[in-house]
Formats: structure tokens, C-alpha cells, sequence
């Protein structure tokens, strides 16, 4: 059912402040315009790590940017299916309580989203424009 890790997302309060932690602290190269509700952050190994805020979670879950208290602090993880409906129907009979039911985003991706058992905000999503991976990452000992 899984594919892949399609990103990672720190929901954060302040995607202002988040951005400076990463690139004045962490010496990382951030794409973000000032006022917006999510940045792209550059990390080598990574496909995609986001800064989200919370405000713009809750709009994006649940219609309601009002809704923040139902969406956790912390980091966010995406896993790209072949078929987002496909993919909510099975995990919803093995138990899953889903928040989002399957929609199609603003930027042409499908998405569903969920808490993880730790309460994590997760979701599904099929993102056939942005599905190849080239090559498998591995460490090297060196």
C-alpha cells in the first residue's frame, strides 16, 4: 500500500520564527514567503520537509483554520499510496479514524489525513507527478 515517505512537516505556531531556527541555527536553505503558512525546507535525503503552521494545518484538515486545538504541534508525515481511496477504505476497516476524508488539494495532490497512534497528524496521498524515485538512499559507512 505504501510507497514512499512523501514528506515530513513540522506544524509549528510561527512559521516565521520555525524558519529562522532552520536556516540561522541549522545553516539550512528555507523557500518561504513572508506570510504564508508553509516553507520548503532543503535537506539533502529528503523529498520534501515542510514547515507548516498549525492555523493552515486546520484550515487544510478540517475547512476550519480555527480548529488548531485539533491539530497536534510537531512533525506531520505523508506516505504516498496508488490510490488514496483505496488506501482509506482498507485502513478504515483495520481501525483507522480518519479526519480528512479524501480530497483533492488546491496544488492537484489527493490527501486523507489521520492521527498516528501517538496522536501524530498523518496522512495518504497519491502525487502521481511527483512519484518517481530515482534511486534508493542508503549510508554509507565512510
Amino acid at each position: 500500500m505504501i510507497r514512499h515517505v512523501a514528506g515530513i512537516a513540522e506544524v509549528v505556531e510561527d512559521v516565521a520564527f520555525a524558519v529562522r531556527f532552520y536556516t540561522d541555527v541549522l545553516g539550512l536553505s528555507v523557500e518561504h514567503q513572508e506570510g504564508s503558512g508553509y516553507a520548503v525546507v532543503d535537506i539533502p535525503g529528503v523529498l520534501h520537509f515542510g514547515i507548516w503552521s498549525r492555523r493552515e494545518a486546520a484550515e487544510a484538515t478540517f475547512g476550519d483554520p480555527q480548529a488548531t486545538d485539533r491539530i497536534p504541534l510537531g512533525f506531520s508525515v505523508g506516505f504516498e499510496v496508488d490510490d488514496v481511496e483505496e488506501s482509506n477504505r482498507a485502513m478504515s476497516a483495520a481501525g483507522t479514524n480518519f479526519l480528512q476524508a479524501p480530497k483533492e488539494e488546491p496544488w492537484k495532490q489527493i490527501t486523507s489525513r489521520f492521527n498516528s497512534t501517538s496522536g501524530a497528524l498523518c496522512e495518504i496521498s497519491s502525487t502521481p507527478r511527483a512519484r518517481s524515485i530515482t534511486q534508493h538512499m542508503r549510508a554509507s559507512e565512510e
